[in-house]
């Protein structure tokens, strides 16, 4: 098949399914635990991500969810070495 003169192809890159998964963020492993407690009736998935950043923001001590952030991170480290083979 031809394409039309001054299109592009996007060549995507396939992701290995035996690669580790990446690491949380505070806010995620955050979102994780309050999903429910900010969701209502009728919120589409975008409300919910909203309501949550707005959430967050006011937040003043992140530290639980940072640590568990940071531990995710050591755990996916370990792993993502031990698949380079390093």
């Amino acid at each position: 098949m031809r394409l039309p003169t001054g299109t592009k192809t996007k060549v995507t890159k396939r992701k290995d399914p035996n690669a580790p998964k990446r690491p949380i963020s505070a806010f995620f492993a955050w979102m994780g635990e309050n999903r429910d407690k900010l969701k209502k009736p009728g919120m589409s998935v975008a409300d919910v991500a909203k309501a949550a950043g707005v959430e967050w923001r006011k937040l003043t001590d992140k530290t639980r969810w940072e640590k568990m952030a940071e531990n995710d991170k050591k755990r996916y480290e370990v792993e993502i070495g031990k698949y380079r083979g390093h």
